[in-house]
């Protein structure tokens, strides 16, 4: 059971009693979900849109689903509280405050804390828990007739944080025009889209990474820089992909996937538009080719398909298969992933690469 003992402290015996693998993911699980909640407030701050609320809200609620997936009841009982303060906004988006993100971010703050204190000790702090919990309760009853800023400084106040100070939003940088060299452009590009969803939080540094590693484990059949533009462009084409396709939880439909398989000629045509990066525009026209012929977009057949696009059609299935999905708890494991691409050798992938990349992951896990 979970509940606060007589020296103000709360466990989780059946958290606790995981396997370590399933609370490290869940702990990574949990970062990611509050770096997407800062990552909006920060949006929200400089006047993004209402779908920047509606990605918080999905965040948070992906971690409270999670808290209760693995029976950390006192943290979802939190979360819970967090939400229905939220929710204010999420029914409101036009009364979004600066102060409203405050809180959240430091609410989302205590709970990564008191998560580290509970897995190193084995138990954590419940005054500070019901601090926060009470804190949420004040609030939802104070903002039933609407937000209110002042309301939120109190709040912030109370758990000991800064209060949002709106003169650093007038502090805007100036804006230089200037043209950044190419694979800096292409990485800001790749960095934006990460930010488009919640399930690809640092997904291109992670593809660029491990294709580097496969590329020098097959003793380069790519050209490096080339490679490099192609993994930072390879999905660029899936910002310009309506959302509702590029967010759709479930299956596709026919029509829906032509749509997103457009993504591949796009990120193509805008390497060779840069110039100099047709190598690369090959790999990426050809990372969703598949071993055996029934790839797309042109059905081209194994040692055809150019090496770099090879690699990244190993890299991006793995990337994707260790990725939280909105309909799946958490991300699968590195064995899982590697388990799923060995046993599509020969259909999907080069058999001699997925050998290769076998190594390249044993030795990150040996790493971790």
């Amino acid at each position: 059971m979970n509940s606060p003992n007589s020296s103000e402290k709360f466990s989780c015996p059946e958290f606790l009693a995981m396997e370590r693998t399933i609370i490290d993911d869940f702990v990574d699980c949990t970062r990611e979900c509050c770096a997407e909640v800062e990552a909006c407030v920060k949006a929200l701050n400089k006047q993004g849109g209402p779908e920047y609320i509606h990605r918080m809200f999905r965040s948070m609620h992906s971690l409270k689903g999670n808290c209760q997936m693995v029976g950390l009841g006192p943290l979802n009982a939190l979360m819970h509280r967090i939400e229905e303060v939220f929710s204010r906004a999420r029914a409101h988006p036009e009364q979004y405050l600066p102060e409203l993100g405050e809180f959240l971010l430091l609410a989302t703050d205590e709970i990564e804390e008191l998560l580290s204190e509970l897995i190193a000790k084995g138990e954590a702090d419940e005054v500070k828990r019901k601090r926060l919990s009470d804190v949420c309760e004040a609030l939802q009853k104070n903002t039933i007739n609407g937000l209110n800023a002042a309301v939120f400084r109190e709040a912030i106040t109370s758990l000991g944080g800064r209060v949002f100070d709106k003169n650093l939003l007038q502090k805007n940088s100036k804006v230089e025009l200037s043209i950044p060299d190419d694979l800096t452009f292409m990485r800001t590009l790749a960095e934006h889209l990460d930010t488009l969803s919640i399930f690809r939080k640092n997904r291109s540094e992670q593809t660029l990474e491990l294709v580097n590693s496969l590329n020098e484990a097959m003793g380069f059949p790519a050209d490096k820089k080339q490679l490099e533009a192609a993994s930072w462009m390879h999905d660029v084409g899936m910002s310009l992909i309506p959302q509702a396709i590029f967010n759709k939880e479930g299956a596709l439909s026919k029509e829906e996937q032509k749509i997103l398989q457009e993504h591949v000629p796009i990120a193509s045509q805008l390497l060779m538009r840069f110039g100099g990066w047709d190598d690369a525009a090959r790999m990426v026209l050809d990372h969703h080719e598949f071993f055996d012929g029934s790839g797309y977009p042109n059905g081209t057949v194994g040692h055809e398909i150019h090496p770099g696009g090879r690699m990244l059609a190993i890299v991006d299935t793995f990337c994707s298969i260790t990725t939280e999905r909105s309909d799946r708890g958490y991300k699968k494991s590195l064995m899982q992933a590697v388990s799923e691409i060995n046993a599509n050798i020969h259909v999907q992938f080069d058999p001699d690469m997925v050998t290769a990349f076998n190594d390249v992951v044993r030795n990150l896990m040996m790493k971790q």
